[in-house]
């Protein structure tokens, strides 16, 4: 393949995925980039509601979507983002002309969020089907 979608947001940031797939000259492409806020059950965690996250957000001006949306970038994945709000669309579209560069120490305390947390998770939809997962 030439391009693999795959969960991938600050809590689930599949690092071995991505490494494996840049070695092989697949690009990376991230679903749910911001933990999927409208679809999530009771008692599951907030990326967009992460106290890291929104400190740094703070700091750069930008809302948390915008920050998870540059990280992500600056990973070197492209980024499905939905929104049905024209203003959120038009910062989205920002983001990819402008391109805000995380410094290496925001980049680290992002890092530090991983939970190898999945918003989506296949085993339940496919029961006992077996399927590679990296992280």
């Amino acid at each position: 393949p030439s391009v693999n979608q795959v969960e991938i947001h600050p809590y689930l940031q599949q690092r071995k995925l991505i490494d494996y797939c840049k070695a092989r000259g697949v690009h990376v492409q991230a679903y749910s980039a911001l933990g999927t806020a409208g679809y999530k059950e009771p008692g599951e965690p907030s990326v967009l509601d992460d106290p890291v996250l929104s400190d740094i957000a703070s700091k750069r001006g930008m809302s948390v979507a915008q920050l998870c949306l540059a990280w992500s970038m600056q990973r070197g994945c492209s980024v499905v983002a939905k929104s049905a709000s024209p203003k959120r669309q038009k910062e989205n579209l920002l983001l990819e002309i402008d391109q805000p560069q995380l410094s290496e120490a925001e980049m680290k305390h992002i890092e530090e969020l991983d939970r190898g947390y999945r918003f989506f998770r296949p085993e339940d939809w496919w029961g006992s089907m077996a399927m590679a997962v990296f992280d």
